[in-house]
């Protein structure tokens, strides 16, 4: 199931940690703390994934105030590419875990 529709930031790279939207954030809490990633860009990888949330006053900040970014962390995503377009879908095939595969990738 999508969830969302990704650009790879420039700090995915160097911190594995993928911005999500706070509505998928609310959709993957449910799958508790930890849980399975399968990350299908080009290369395969399965790993642990968990949520992080970012208090941040950031540029939007000057405009809405303080407010929060959420995003997947795991060591897996340190593989992503800068700018790449990626899915991320509650795996239908793994029950319980996320997907987060490249844009042209059919589910």
């Amino acid at each position: 199931m999508l969830l969302e529709r990704r650009t790879v930031s420039r700090k995915t790279p160097l911190d594995g940690k993928l911005e999500i939207s706070a509505a998928t954030a609310s959709r993957l809490a449910t799958l508790g703390t930890s849980f399975p990633l399968h990350l299908d860009v080009g290369t395969a990888l399965d790993d642990t994934a968990r949520l992080h949330e970012l208090s941040c006053t950031c540029t939007k900040a000057a405009i809405g105030g303080q407010h929060t970014h959420h995003f997947v962390e795991s060591v897996a995503l340190r593989s992503l590419e800068e700018g790449a377009e990626v899915r991320v879908e509650l795996d239908d095939a793994r029950p319980g875990s996320l997907s987060i595969r490249g844009a042209l990738a059919i589910s």
